[in-house]
C-alpha cells in the first residue's frame, strides 16, 4: 500500500490496552467496514487527512517521521515498527 493510504495504528506502554507495545499498518477503514484498529490507543499516517494529500519525498519523510516517534517516543520495538512498516511501500522500496 502506499504511504499516502496507510493507517498505522499503535499502543504505547504507558497505554492500558491489550495491545500495549503493539503496532500495525493497514488500508484507512471505509464507511460500513470493521474497524480493525479499534483495538489500539492511537492512530496515525493516513488517520490525518492532511497525510492524505501528501506525495512523494514528503510522504516518505511522514512515514520516517512516524517511524522515529513510534520507537523514541512511544518505546515500541524498532524491529516490530520495522516489520509492521514492510507493507507501506515507499518504506519498503527503502529498506526493505
Amino acid at each position: 500500500m502506499k504511504a499516502h493510504e496507510a493507517l498505522i495504528a499503535w499502543s504505547g506502554w504507558d497505554d492500558q490496552s491489550p495491545t500495549r507495545g503493539h503496532v500495525a499498518v493497514g488500508l484507512i477503514v471505509g464507511e460500513g467496514q470493521v474497524d480493525w484498529s479499534a483495538g489500539y490507543a492511537s492512530t496515525g499516517g493516513a488517520a490525518f487527512e492532511a497525510r492524505r494529500q501528501i506525495r512523494g519525498a514528503q510522504s516518505i519523510i511522514g512515514i520516517f517521521r512516524d517511524f522515529h516517534y513510534l520507537v523514541v517516543d512511544e518505546r515500541l520495538d524498532p524491529e516490530r515498527v520495522h516489520k509492521a512498516f514492510l507493507v507501506i511501500d515507499e518504506y519498503a522500496e527503502i529498506v526493505g
